[in-house]
């Protein structure tokens, strides 16, 4: 073995030593090699798609059979603590459109949820609850570029279910993906149909970015720990 050699494997076999170290003089050091737990207090501004099935209508003349759908987009703002180490809530706010063909009876929409449960390094599984209202209703309109029929509107919007989130670390924050599935109970009107308790299903995507990586609040952590190691003596 040349002297390359001999020089790169005790490089190799420094390396942990000197990763160890550098984490103990440096509080804000995090090993790449171990996944950190999410941060305590972090912010997440996110995209959101959800979509959800409604009732459908007969044109009269035609006998053609239109289907209408509903799919909000959103910007959704929320504010993630972490607690007992593995628990989380979430509070979010979603504000944004209606990007489906009953666009002109509900073009606008809020949607506040809440969700509770595991938040680890890289999965994540909650329950969560929501409400959802759109902002302006107009039951029966025919949309004036589109065409077709009078679009039915859904309000008193309330829904519970579960999401399954994926979170990677990118340098100062952490790139989500949250998969939902709930049930919808709302109050759908459209012609003479009238469900003021009707269940439906809810599927959404959700993309979002969480804002710092928890280096701050682990040296504070650290310096608090000194302190009282300090104190102690």
């Amino acid at each position: 073995m040349g002297l390359g050699g001999v020089v790169a494997l005790g490089a190799a076999a420094l390396a942990p030593a000197v990763a160890h170290a550098a984490k103990d003089d440096d509080p804000t050091f995090v090993d790449p090699r171990r996944r950190q737990l999410p941060p305590t207090h972090r912010f997440r501004l996110g995209v959101e798609l959800a979509y959800m099935r409604l009732s459908s209508a007969i044109d009269a003349d035609s006998g053609k059979k239109q289907r209408f759908h509903y799919i909000p987009l959103l910007a959704d703002f929320a504010y993630q603590a972490q607690f007992l180490k593995y628990m989380m809530v979430r509070p979010s706010l979603g504000i944004g459109t209606n990007t489906s063909n009953t666009l002109e009876a509900m073009p606008l929409v809020i949607h506040p949820q809440i969700h509770l449960g595991y938040q680890g390094g890289i999965v994540g599984a909650a329950f969560g609850y929501g409400f959802f209202q759109p902002l302006i209703q107009r039951k029966d309109v025919v949309s004036a570029s589109r065409g077709g029929l009078g679009e039915p509107i859904i309000v008193n919007n309330h829904h519970v279910g579960g999401e399954l989130s994926f979170t990677t670390r990118v340098d100062r924050g952490a790139l989500s993906v949250i998969l939902r599935v709930a049930g919808v109970r709302s109050h759908l009107q459209h012609f003479e149909l009238d469900k003021p308790k009707s269940w439906r299903a809810m599927m959404t995507l959700n993309i979002g970015w969480y804002f710092g990586d928890g280096s701050k609040q682990r040296a504070r952590q650290k310096a608090r720990r000194a302190a009282k190691a300090a104190d102690d003596r």
